[in-house]
């Protein structure tokens, strides 16, 4: 029986010859592709879809969000990892924040009062967008900037159709928007979420966007902007400072890397989403997943066990190394992975929590495993307190490749819906609220500290084939994006799939105590995956929230040479090339 729903269509791959986008929404995916087609390159045509989603889908990105680029340079070889994430702004600490205890039943993360950490004017970040975005234009871009940010412009001027998707986006949000006037003016009519067909114009937004196309990142980071921003900070409690904005740079940092049954796969060295995708699949790499039944019991259960290691290090180790050593080479290295795969029982589920605990909080009582003996750096005397995870599933993703076959995977964050919901009166820019992926409790690897990078989910990654291009993929979905992440490079790898066919295939996820399956797989499937010890939850097909996260990538064929690109069917997602 075919429970879809009629408003989920299957969609397309779309196969191509030159250049490809795929991206979260049909108006993004043109500007990309149109960037292309004026010469620009991949990083051309991420930063005019960038810069756009920033306007048309304001829930999930922001030029004060926050971000990822993986960038390769087809020509010299050249990949670099552009992070531009969450930093806590140098006056915050754990005392800005009253715990009021920790949420054990429901999402395992510590409360605070009133939700300050979430919500307002001390949860606002460090903005990191705009500085990436330009950082990424300035080293590879070939159209001027001007040009690259003209359709962000007009949409942002002359305002976007409201869609299903919107309306609903600002009704989950419409809690948060009426507290701030500047926000509900822009978001809603006449205090309501705005119905479809209606159109959301955001003029002073335009303005910053072509000071920005004039000046580059110190249009928001220096200046009026940033004096506006210090001067709502300061009358409202929060702890931005022009200051912050002036120092904050975006990092260029060599990628991280694992070669992973032959092929290398890049993604950022920060604390985030991308560690835990790459060690999934390094453990995984102990056993051939090819010869088993895609979506069988087998290959579920050890896709599962595998990744509830991954997650185990991920709350255990994993924080900003500029303030604690993190044991990243040991955590990706292969014979690490290798004993952790000795461990899996191919039967039975060793790792289920079958208490009320989520595993961030059974790790306070030690770490699961020692990576240190496989890294270079000595082991801490004194380990660190496990972390919960990062918040915030309101993100967005895209990948491009153009004719030359540049690669770009870019993941940004508004971090929660409409981020902290403050608009700066004047400029049209919403602040988003990157606070809330630091653990508010002192002591943990992801502690609150200031200009301390935060813990996040983003997990942008680029493959090469014999050291040429192949694929770019992420996703947007909170936590649920490592898993999905790997289960999309297993599908092409191991199981030679699309990208298209990867990214549709239904799947798993072990972040939390559940293991949540997709309502397409087969319930003999899931009835034997409770057999083997699984604490199962089937996660029911709903548009309102996304049950596991969204994949978007473009890969090349290599075979033929032409691009396939794939998106999640749900939704407005799209992808389109030439």
């Amino acid at each position: 029986m075919n429970t879809r729903s009629i408003w989920r269509p299957d969609k397309d791959e779309v196969v191509v010859e030159h250049g490809a986008v795929a991206t979260a929404h049909p108006i993004a995916a043109q500007v990309g592709v149109d960037i292309l087609k004026s010469g620009g390159n991949a990083v051309d045509a991420a930063v005019a879809t960038g810069f756009c989603l920033n306007v048309i889908e304001p829930w999930n990105s922001s030029i004060a969000g926050h971000g990822q680029m993986i960038v390769h340079m087809s020509a010299e070889g050249r990949s670099v990892a552009i992070d531009y994430g969450h930093r806590a702004p140098k006056a915050a600490t754990a005392a800005m924040f009253r715990v009021t205890g920790q949420t054990v039943v429901g999402n395992g993360i510590y409360d605070v009062e009133d939700g300050a950490n979430a919500v307002g004017h001390q949860s606002v970040g460090v903005p990191g967008v705009t500085a990436g975005m330009c950082r990424a234009h300035e080293m590879f871009g070939v159209l001027s900037l001007e040009q690259v940010l003209e359709p962000a412009i007009h949409y942002a001027r002359e305002g976007f159709e409201v869609d299903p998707t919107a309306c609903l986006m600002i009704a989950r949000a419409m809690p948060n928007l009426v507290r701030f006037g500047e926000a509900a003016s822009i978001f809603l009519s006449d205090g309501f979420p705005p119905p479809p067909g209606e159109r959301i114009v955001q003029r002073d937004l335009a303005d910053t966007l072509e000071r920005i196309g004039r000046e580059g990142k110190d249009a928001l980071h220096r200046g009026e902007i940033a004096a506006a921003i210090d001067e709502e900070m300061r009358r409202n409690g929060g702890v931005l400072s022009a200051k912050d904005l002036a120092e904050y740079k975006a990092q260029v940092l060599e990628p991280v890397g694992v070669t992973y049954r032959g092929y290398e796969l890049l993604g950022s060295p920060a604390p985030a989403g991308t560690i835990t995708s790459l060690q999934t699949l390094r453990i995984l790499e102990s056993f051939d997943l090819s010869v088993l039944t895609h979506g069988s019991p087998e290959h579920l259960h050890l896709f599962t066990e595998a990744a509830r290691h991954a997650f185990a290090d991920r709350y255990s180790f994993v924080g900003d190394p500029d303030f604690g050593p993190v044991p990243l080479n040991g955590i990706l290295s292969r014979k690490y992975g290798s004993e952790i795969a000795l461990t899996i029982d191919r039967e039975v589920a060793k790792l289920e929590d079958e208490r009320e605990l989520q595993p961030w909080v059974s790790n306070l009582d030690g770490p699961l495993h020692d990576p240190w003996r496989y890294d270079p750096q000595p082991k801490p005397e004194q380990a660190v307190m496990a972390s919960p995870p990062s918040e915030g599933d309101c993100t967005t993703h895209f990948s491009v490749i153009d004719r030359d076959r540049n690669m770009v995977a870019c993941t940004q964050t508004a971090v929660g819906g409409f981020g902290s919901g403050v608009v700066v009166p004047g400029t049209g820019v919403l602040l988003t609220n990157g606070v809330i992926v630091f653990n508010p409790m002192p002591g943990a690897a992801n502690s609150i500290a200031g200009y301390k990078r935060g813990l996040n989910n983003m997990t942008p990654v680029l493959a090469l084939r014999d050291g040429s291009p192949f694929f770019s993929v992420g996703a947007p979905g909170g936590r649920r994006i490592m898993c999905r992440i790997a289960h999309v490079i297993s599908n092409v790898i191991d199981f030679g799939m699309s990208m298209q066919e990867a990214i549709t295939a239904p799947s798993v996820d072990a972040a939390e105590r559940e293991t949540f399956v997709d309502h397409r797989i087969d319930p003999k499937t899931v009835e034997m995956l409770a057999e083997m010890g699984h604490n199962v939850e089937v996660v029911p097909e709903r548009f309102t929230e996304w049950g596991f996260s969204r994949p978007r990538g473009v890969m090349v064929n290599p075979d033929s040479g032409y691009l396939h690109a794939g998106v999640q069917p749900t939704g407005t997602d799209e992808a389109r090339g030439y």
